[in-house]
């Protein structure tokens, strides 16, 4: 997750209404992460990720009840994602929606890794806050399980009520308020992040399902995503996102690219980074998602990650988190319980 990267500032213009409401110095809180608070209010106001964590970072201190988290995913209704969202609604079925989400992310509101998980009657959606500061992990997680509900109430036009939901906090004094928001039982001091919706849902047509809004929709995404997404970096990382198992060289993608070797190293310099650093850092970013949101063997991730073999994958592990991607993934699950 890209801490620098612009986004959207309705999600964070709901947890300033959040904050007045709960008697919260606000202007304070802003000032402290240099925003603005008129500037914020504006229709097309874009805000850092990295200042809205540490506002919620902020937040967290002042209001210790992570429900808020519930209330602030409530208020973020699909149609607030603008034309993603609108392309959401008009797609065929959640299955479809939840595509075309995926392939915009990085327009999207999440701040969390999402990694879904079908089985025999269900699909499970894991949150994995392990990219952000500690301090909003909890937060951004739980508001994450919530907007999923709210967002396939919206879709399906009725209260779509989750078969299962667990959360990695200890029970906290309002947990009879979380059972009520989500319509079932919530089981919490868990190992993950998850929620988890009957399998029948996902290919049952949309209410507003439109396939001509929908592809107008589309268009606008990608003429959104080509302004924010120029920069040779960033498509170097999706190149290797999409493929990881391919050994991805500077001379293939650069030729996948339509420019040659020097003009990319050339480019990516003028960006202050190199195709190695940006490979690396990719494939470090897939394999601790892949790590928290399975129980696949460090052999199998180093092979899904395209890596001759494990002990090369370990090594290059070691040398950004140092420790071991086993016993990471172990220190990743029980830093939140």
């Amino acid at each position: 997750m890209d801490r620098d990267a612009k986004r959207d500032a309705s999600a964070f213009r709901v947890l300033l209404d959040l904050s007045e409401e709960a008697k919260l110095p606000v202007d304070q809180l802003l000032a402290e992460i240099d925003v603005d608070r008129d500037s914020i209010y504006q229709p097309n106001a874009e805000i850092f990720l990295w200042q809205e964590l540490a506002y919620i970072e902020r937040l967290v201190e002042r209001h210790e009840r992570f429900s808020l988290a519930l209330t602030a995913a409530s208020r973020v209704h699909i149609t607030t994602l603008g034309t993603l969202g609108y392309a959401m609604l008009s797609s065929r079925n959640i299955f479809h929606a939840l595509q075309v989400s995926a392939d915009y992310h990085s327009i999207s509101l999440w701040t969390c890794e999402v990694a879904a998980q079908p089985h025999e009657r269900s699909v499970e959606f894991l949150i994995l806050p392990h990219a952000l500061p500690a301090a909003c992990q909890h937060f951004c997680a739980i508001r994450g399980l919530a907007s999923l509900k709210v967002w396939f109430t919206e879709m399906l036009g009725r209260d779509i009520v989750p078969t299962q939901v667990t959360c990695m906090i200890e029970a906290p004094n309002d947990a009879p308020f979380y059972a009520e928001f989500f319509g079932c039982p919530v089981q919490f001091d868990s190992d993950v992040y998850s929620i988890s919706f009957e399998n029948t849902l996902f290919l049952e047509p949309l209410r507003m399902s439109d396939k001509w809004a929908y592809q107008r929709a589309k268009i606008e995404l990608q003429g959104i995503v080509d302004q924010r997404r120029s920069s040779f970096s960033n498509r170097v990382h999706d190149l290797i996102s999409f493929s990881p198992k391919v050994n991805h060289s500077e001379e293939t993608v650069s030729e996948t690219l339509g420019i040659s070797s020097s003009t990319l190293r050339r480019r990516m310099r003028e960006e202050g980074t190199t195709f190695r650093e940006v490979r690396a850092e990719t494939l470090h970013s897939l394999a601790c998602v892949m790590l928290l949101s399975s129980k696949k063997t460090v052999n199998a991730v180093a092979d899904m990650l395209g890596f001759s073999e494990a002990a090369s994958f370990v090594r290059s592990f070691k040398r950004r988190e140092g420790v071991a991607p086993g016993t990471w993934r172990k220190q990743q699950r029980q830093k939140l319980t």
